[in-house]
Parts: structure tokens; C-alpha cells; sequence
């Protein structure tokens, strides 16, 4: 065919995130329709995900259970001690795991450990002060006697909290079972007991086992929202405790003196469905509502708390994935290394990654999806490293395989019309322009029209490498390992369509894979 040949292009393909709210015609090139086991990095490339590696050796200890919780522990001394649960049972250790019983007061034997869930949340708090303090680390579960990692001699022992402190007056060691706990302003707070799921329960000063001394006391919101709302998670941001209900969020000032407590706020409307979607991200608290994610943060000039839905973009995808979940099963993480907000649904196997670096101008994170990651628990620890809960024990988010296993990199173009929606375009060839290994495989995809149907050209490793004279500083290629070049793959097409649509799969099996800059050459044909 005669013509001039002409170019639809991507400069940073995917950059922008999902986005499968909007009609794709009118979607910007930026966006992506699929980017699953993606990240978006520093740069703004798309580009692979991490993998995992189990770090802990001896997974038998687990049978064929996995574990649902992690907890870094660091005493006063800044010595860290890795605390775990899962199979119905309280582990230490990293690289090993030691199981830990629950133990009786007096330390001489051991009691049953009621754990039919495995749904932890814990919390640390400093007992005392001067030379005598210790750190205590708090195990709160529904069904479960709140329990703390305590130090009643020489060594660290769980216990129950009502075996070595006082439960709140009218509660006993076993009703006594908070299903949320939370550490700050200097005491333990929790809250959703089996029996009461309207009333927070505070200790003494620097006292988390003691919450019927002088200064412990209780904090019942059935008053400011009445008997059909219940608390769902605690928090704190910039001063104030932050009450998480399922239709309201209340935010209370002056919590450093819960005897004059008083309430600053109320988002009425807006709630948090699930207790560990929340998540801290210095400036932001992020957490999941019925409709979607969310965040705010006080404007201290205005003293206001607007609201940000960060995943405005894929809404629709979010309340699909929360209509099928147990909600006690959603889990986050908020990494701060790579600046990314976690959101698993393990029902789905999706786990969405929210880009926390900057926001697009209506206010939505870019997102992308990861698949084979959904873990029980993850925990974004000190040592700047993400951890997490698995069947063999602890695994730690490194290196580009699924614990020697390889994962498919997927990204999907919006459609475009190329601004000529009523000419047909026949195609010619595709260029992808990526970081990667030279002998790697990629799978361009195209399709016409809206369909569903694409048509697959596998490279087989036939991409040429981009020569060393090119300016390849603008890539920032040197922060991957040795071994990785830019290459150009390049594949012929054919057909024909109005609306073009094509996308780029690569097996990712120890590199990383980034793409760079994606163009499909076609000639114009008739009007239709």
C-alpha cells in the first residue's frame, strides 16, 4: 500500500497508571489498561516488580500452614527481635523460628493459646521510665484474651495481659478480647471486643497492662454515632486519635489527657471497612472505604481534613475485589523505600500498588497490580526491607523471582484512534523500547476495534542493542545490576482497524524488565 507511513507513540508507556474508569478512546497514551506485576518507578517508567525469597529455614516448624502476622520488636536496649504468628502458634526469629508458649503468671507452665484465626494486630509500648523501663509488645485478636510479650525476669515470655496487670473493671482475662490495638500518645488503646464493639479501652500512662488504675479509662462513641456503627480500626495523625468506624471517621484532640479528651471532628459518611488497610505514611493516613481507597490530612491553616480517593481510577476494580473479600483477610503495607501503599485481596489474588510519590490532578495515585503476592501479612520493617508472611515462614521482597520461580510482566496501551477515528490504520511493525536482558523473550500483542482478541508476535530474543554511544544517562540504566542493555524489539504487524490496541508480556526470571518507549507504525487507508 501506498502512503506514508506514520507513528502512534509512547514516551513513557503506562506512567500514568490504571485507569479503567473512563472510556479508552479518550483516554491519555499514559495510561495503561493492564499493568499486572508492575511498578512505577522514580523515574516514571513502568516497570517489573520485585520478587520474593524465603529467608527463613526451617518452614517445617509451620506444617502446611502459613504465617498471618509479623512484627518487628525492638527492646530499650535497640536490640530487635522478630515476633510471628500463624498455625495457631507465637514464633520469634528471622532466619529461624522458635516456637513461644503462652505462659501462666508465675512463668511455671504453660497455657492454651486461643487463636482460631490468626488475625493479629500488635503494638509496642514502653513500660516505665528511667533504668527500670522495658518495651512491651501487645497481641490483640477478637476471641483472643489480649496478650503481651513481656519481660517478667530475664527473658521475654508471652502472657496474658489480665495475668499480669488488670483488665478493665466489669471485664474479665478471657472478655477482655480487643480485636484492635493501638500505641501512641504514651498508652495502649483498644477497641472491637466480642461483646462491645462501640467503646475504647485506654491504660495508665506507660502502664499497657493496667487499664483499671489511676489514669486508665474508657472512651464510648455509641453517643456520637450511635449503636449501628462500629469501630473498625485506631489510629493517630498530627496530635489527634483517629476513630475508624465502618460510616463515620471521628478525630479527637487533646488524647495526651484522655481525662479532657474532647471531640474535633466528624466525617460522617466515610468510613474504614477493614482494620489493616490502614496505614501510616508520615503526612497521609491511607485506608479503605467502601467505595474505594482513600486518604486525608490536616491542613493546619484551615484546620480542615479533605479527603483524597486514591484510587478514583479503578474504582469500579476496587469495590469488585471488596464485594468478593472476607474483609479480615485485606491486607497493606505502606513501604516507604519505594514509596508504594500495598492493598492485597487475597480471594482475587490481587494485590494493588498505589504509587504514593505524587498524585495525578484529580487527586488518584497511579496504580498498577501485582499477581502471586498476596500475603497474610507484611511488614515494612527498620531495616528498610519489606517482609513477608508465607508458607515457608518469613520471605523478604527481593530480587526479580517468585522465590526461584518466574513471574509474567503484562502492560496493555489504552486504545487509540490516532486522532482518525473513521480511516482504518494497517499496521506494519511495533518497536518497544526496554531495559533488560539482551536474550529475553517479550510477546507484543496488538488488537482492533475494541476486541478482545489479540494477535501475539514473539521476538525470541531477536531485539538489537542500543549502541554504547547512545545517550543511555537519560534512562538511568545504571541503577539496575550488571548484565542488563537497552535494547529495541522490534516485530513486523499486520491488519487492520479503525481503534488500535497492543501490549508488551515478558517472563521475568532474575532481571528486572523496564519499558521505555513503545511506538506501532501504520499506513492510512480509505474512510469508513
Amino acid at each position: 500500500m501506498s502512503g506514508r507511513l506514520q507513528v502512534a507513540g509512547i514516551s513513557a508507556p503506562g506512567f500514568l497508571g490504571l485507569n479503567s474508569q473512563e472510556s479508552e478512546v479518550n483516554l491519555e497514551s499514559g495510561y495503561a489498561t493492564q499493568a499486572t506485576n508492575c511498578i512505577i518507578d522514580k523515574f516514571g517508567r513502568l516497570g517489573s516488580r520485585k520478587g520474593w525469597q524465603v529467608v527463613t529455614t526451617n518452614s517445617s516448624t509451620l506444617a502446611a500452614n502459613e504465617l498471618t502476622t509479623i512484627f518487628q520488636f525492638k527492646d530499650t536496649t535497640g536490640t530487635t527481635t522478630y515476633l510471628s504468628a500463624g498455625d495457631g502458634k507465637l514464633f520469634t526469629g528471622l532466619d529461624v523460628l522458635v516456637e513461644k508458649k503462652l505462659r501462666n503468671t508465675a512463668d511455671s507452665a504453660d497455657i492454651t493459646l486461643v487463636s482460631d484465626t490468626d488475625n493479629w494486630q500488635v503494638a509496642s509500648l514502653n513500660f516505665g521510665l528511667g533504668a527500670g523501663a522495658e518495651t512491651q509488645a501487645f497481641f490483640a485478636q477478637r476471641g483472643t484474651p489480649l496478650t503481651v510479650w513481656n519481660q517478667p525476669a530475664s527473658d521475654y515470655i508471652f502472657q496474658r495481659v489480665g495475668d499480669v496487670g488488670l483488665v478493665p473493671t466489669g471485664l474479665t482475662t478471657t472478655s477482655f478480647d480487643p480485636n484492635i490495638v493501638l500505641s501512641s500518645f504514651g498508652r495502649l488503646w483498644c477497641a472491637d471486643l466480642t461483646q462491645d464493639r462501640h467503646t475504647i479501652y485506654y491504660s495508665r500512662l506507660l502502664h499497657g497492662t493496667d487499664f483499671a488504675g489511676a489514669g486508665a479509662g474508657i472512651l464510648d462513641i455509641a453517643s456520637v454515632v450511635g449503636n449501628s456503627d462500629e469501630i473498625v480500626a485506631l489510629s493517630n495523625h498530627n496530635g489527634f486519635l483517629v476513630i475508624f468506624c465502618k460510616n463515620n471517621i471521628l478525630i479527637y484532640a487533646n488524647a495526651q489527657d484522655p481525662a479532657n479528651i474532647t471531640l474535633s471532628d466528624t466525617i460522617t459518611g466515610v468510613g474504614c471497612v477493614a482494620r489493616d488497610s490502614v496505614q501510616k505514611t508520615g503526612t497521609d493516613l491511607i485506608y479503605l472505604s467502601k467505595s474505594g481507597v482513600r486518604s486525608f490530612a490536616r491542613t493546619v491553616q484551615e484546620k480542615s481534613m479533605p479527603m483524597r480517593e486514591l484510587s478514583l481510577n479503578i474504582r469500579d476494580d476496587i469495590t469488585e475485589s471488596l464485594n468478593n473479600e472476607i474483609v479480615a483477610n485485606i491486607k497493606s503495607a505502606y513501604f516507604e523505600r519505594d514509596a508504594f501503599y500495598l492493598l492485597s485481596f487475597p480471594a482475587t489474588d490481587l494485590v494493588y500498588c498505589f504509587d504514593t510519590r505524587s498524585s495525578l490532578p484529580n487527586g488518584a495515585s497511579r496504580v498498577t497490580t501485582w499477581t502471586d503476592m498476596n500475603f497474610k501479612s507484611y511488614l515494612s520493617a527498620g531495616d528498610r526491607e519489606l517482609y513477608l508472611a508465607t508458607f515457608g515462614g518469613i520471605a523478604r521482597y527481593r530480587g526479580y523471582s517468585d522465590n526461584t520461580a518466574s513471574y509474567r510482566m503484562v502492560y496493555f496501551t489504552t486504545s487509540t484512534d490516532s486522532g482518525a477515528a473513521s480511516t482504518l490504520k494497517f499496521l506494519k511493525k511495533a518497536s518497544v523500547t526496554i531495559i533488560g536482558n539482551e536474550t529475553q523473550d517479550f510477546v507484543i500483542k496488538y488488537g482492533f476495534d475494541y476486541s478482545t482478541r489479540f494477535i501475539p508476535r514473539t521476538t525470541s530474543g531477536n531485539q538489537t542493542t542500543i549502541p554504547s554511544n547512545f545517550n543511555v544517562s537519560e534512562y538511568d540504566i545504571g541503577e539496575y545490576s550488571g548484565g542488563l542493555v537497552i535494547s529495541e524489539v522490534r516485530v513486523h504487524l499486520g491488519g487492520s482497524g479503525r481503534v488500535i490496541k497492543f501490549g508488551v508480556e515478558s517472563e521475568v526470571n532474575g532481571a528486572p524488565v523496564s519499558i521505555q518507549k513503545a511506538e506501532v507504525f501504520f499506513k492510512i487507508g480509505k474512510l469508513l
